[in-house]
């Protein structure tokens, strides 16, 4: 009881301080309407049903799920470093630091549902999208995907912000690992070897295989002779709740490892 307690103050206070920074909150708000905006630029609305021999649609799928990195992690990066100090006091006097993680990762959850609504709505209203159903309707599925893609990448954002003591330094791994999202996603390189292992950390990689096997990507290769279908878009259930499933693992590895993390600091602190 105590920790539930301490968890949902933890949250009202996470709630209020994002309530209070009008910056902040602007930011977060417009995040999605401005990638959608960038979506309808960019992309071929009719890249999934043209005659025309393109790869637009794996490009359309690969904007979206990186997009989804990129915001979950940018939403997230800032949000223990920037209360450090504040998180450790309070520790010594009996704040639970798993309700303080699990506060900030279920105020991320909360935005992230709203992004991800408004981040697949758009991207489904700009893109034609063939309705595959393997588990639920096609846009579901994609929004499924979408906010698991958002809550992941948000997770890894809260352990950078665990490890780092300053935004200015955790931004640094934070392009890192938004470099890293692209080049280990599998779309623009062959992986083999190390770099295939490295893969299977890599939010993109999982969050492209679950829309690719939701929109039939490797039907839609293989009849343009594109040369890049492959197991990897997997129109099969199986595939999906595999990304699925390797999504939520990385959130919650991640979410304990920033527990851990903070949990060594205060530690070390106390001695």
């Amino acid at each position: 009881m105590k920790f539930l307690r301490q968890f949902t103050v933890l949250v009202q206070r996470n709630l209020r301080l994002i309530w209070n920074d009008k910056l902040l909150l602007a930011s977060l708000i417009l995040q999605a309407p401005f990638m959608v905006f960038v979506i309808k630029l960019v992309v071929d609305p009719n890249c999934f049903t043209s005659n025309l021999v393109n790869v637009g649609s794996r490009t359309a799928l690969f904007i979206l799920s990186a997009m989804a990195a990129f915001m979950g992690t940018l939403n997230s990066y800032r949000e223990i470093c920037k209360e450090r100090d504040i998180i450790l006091r309070e520790a010594s006097v009996g704040v639970s630091l798993g309700a303080v993680v699990l506060s900030k990762a279920f105020v991320l959850l909360l935005i992230e549902i709203v992004q991800g609504f408004i981040l697949t709505f758009g991207f489904v209203n700009v893109v034609h999208i063939p309705q595959n159903h393997l588990l639920f309707e096609t846009n579901l599925e994609i929004f499924v995907t979408v906010l698991l893609m958002l809550f992941a990448s948000g997770a890894t954002g809260l352990l950078v912000s665990a490890l780092f003591k300053s935004g200015e330094t955790a931004i640094l791994v934070v392009l890192v690992i938004m470099i890293g999202q692209v080049v280990f996603s599998g779309i623009m390189f062959t992986l083999t070897g190390a770099a295939n292992v490295i893969a299977n950390i890599i939010v993109c990689r999982w969050g492209m295989g679950a829309l690719g096997a939701s929109t039939d990507l490797n039907s839609r290769l293989a009849w343009l002779k594109a040369g890049f279908d492959g197991p990897m878009y997997d129109a099969t259930i199986a595939n999906l709740l595999h990304c699925w499933q390797m999504l939520g693992l990385i959130a919650v590895v991640c979410i304990l490892a920033a527990w851990l993390v903070l949990q060594i600091s205060f530690t070390r602190k106390k001695a």
